[in-house]
């Protein structure tokens, strides 16, 4: 998938999700255009080639993280932010976005722990926004 359209995707659900406290997109990014490590691969011929994290010629995490505000990756920002501005509250639905950091693939039980606990962590917020209409009728 394009990154512009994962971006797109994600500010869509986002939209639909105005009235809900918690943001439970995940996403699991692999490979060399997601890097949080420099990291040295041998080619075929024997030449050693270093990618750097930080290089913007290779790395597209940045792009991404623009989806989460600039929060921090590898972590579970399924519960929304309310940041105050003046007079104002402002509502921020990070995307939760996972890397392996170094390039490598995904094993099925680290990704099924993430969404475990993204799921648990929706399932709490909703019961408490539940709970609060309860009392508050």
């Amino acid at each position: 998938m394009r990154l512009r359209d994962l971006i797109k995707n994600i500010s869509e659900i986002a939209n639909f999700m105005l009235g809900e406290s918690h943001f439970p997109y995940v996403l699991f990014l692999e490979g060399s255009n997601f890097l949080t490590e420099t990291i040295s691969i041998t080619r075929p011929d024997g030449l050693v080639v270093i990618l750097e994290y930080n290089s913007g010629m290779f790395n597209r995490l940045d792009r991404l993280t623009a989806a989460n505000y600039g929060l921090p990756i590898n972590r579970n920002l399924c519960k929304n932010k309310f940041v105050q501005h003046k007079d104002k509250t402002i509502m921020l639905q990070a995307a939760s976005i996972y890397t392996q950091g170094n390039g490598g693939r995904w094993d099925a039980k680290q990704m099924f722990n993430i969404m475990l606990e993204i799921a648990k962590t929706s399932l709490q917020i909703i019961y408490s926004d539940l709970f609060h209409q309860v009392q508050n009728k």
